[in-house]
């Protein structure tokens, strides 16, 4: 395989409208959570180059989970990943994949209500809609890596492989007591981002329970059954928003568990670990040993 050269945006927006690229053909649809209009699961699936002229053939589905700022939207923006990665799918560098990209709101996670529309409905649906084989890739950054890995652990068995890159997940829960939170950030440090983290992420749970149903340490560290799907960790040493302490706590987690894994530490880098072409390579090594009825990671 050639070398996959990519230069790559951040995925954390600036949570503008962003204009979406006329080379990717792409089909819109929302669905409403509890009977709201004002609350939605928004999703878009985008179509690789191939899929209107070959129409015999099925193609892995690659569900993208937006990191904070971004939208449903953020696959498909002039410029961006989904862009950059069409001559890649054309020559079958990556892919090619039809792409899932799901959304409940710029900075919230898919979570409740809307987890259980996207995989009893929409995942569902797509697959009846489109032409998908049945290689299921779940791929996220930053907030979107935070989302592959609580629903990939959530639900293990949609998923034949995820990869998560500088996932923003912090090993502190919101309802710890208070004495705990301050050592947790005099340990590593009190920031805007773990402010974010506790009041716009975690906080957005209603109990503990609800929090540790959902956080990554906490499943893996309750884990009773060896993971089905193949799952690759990135992060950055540089990461601004203290990510890579965190990021190494879930990798030694994984490690504890006995969880098999690749852990790819990209030094000197910070948050903007989707640049990087081994993610990409991996992804797609991983659906295409799917694809052939191959495993290992």
């Amino acid at each position: 395989m050639k070398r996959l050269l990519l230069i790559l945006p951040l995925v954390m927006l600036a949570g503008c409208a962003v204009n979406l690229s006329d080379r990717i053909e792409s089909d819109y649809e929302y669905v409403t959570l509890n009977d709201k209009p004002e609350h939605a699961l928004e999703y878009r699936v985008y179509l690789p180059p191939q899929y209107n002229r070959e129409a015999d053939r099925e193609f892995p589905l690659l569900v993208y989970f937006h990191g904070g700022g971004g939208s449903h939207r953020t696959w498909g923006q002039k410029g961006g990943l989904g862009e950059r990665l069409i001559p890649k799918m054309e020559d079958g560098e990556f892919g090619p994949f039809v792409v899932l990209a799901p959304s409940v709101g710029r900075f919230d996670v898919i979570a409740g209500e809307s987890e259980r529309v996207l995989f009893d409905e929409v995942i569902p649906s797509v697959r009846k809609q489109y032409r998908v084989n049945d290689t299921t890739v779940g791929f996220g950054h930053s907030m979107g890596g935070l989302s592959v890995m609580m629903l990939s652990l959530r639900h293990p068995d949609v998923f034949n492989a995820v990869a998560a890159a500088s996932p923003f997940a912090y090993d502190v829960s919101p309802f710890e007591p208070t004495d705990q939170i301050e050592a947790f950030e005099k340990k590593y440090g009190d920031s805007f981002y773990l402010g974010r983290w506790q009041s716009g992420v975690a906080g957005k749970f209603g109990s503990e329970q609800e929090f540790d149903a959902y956080s990554p340490f906490e499943q893996i560290r309750r884990l009773q059954r060896p993971l089905p799907f193949h799952l690759l960790l990135t992060t950055g040493t540089e990461d601004y928003m203290g990510l890579y302490p965190q990021n190494l706590l879930l990798h030694e987690e994984l490690e504890r568990k006995g969880v098999p894994h690749e852990f790819l530490v990209q030094k000197g880098v910070a948050h903007s670990t989707i640049r990087e072409p081994r993610l990409y390579q991996w992804i797609d090594a991983q659906a295409n040993s799917m694809t052939r009825g191959a495993g290992g990671n």
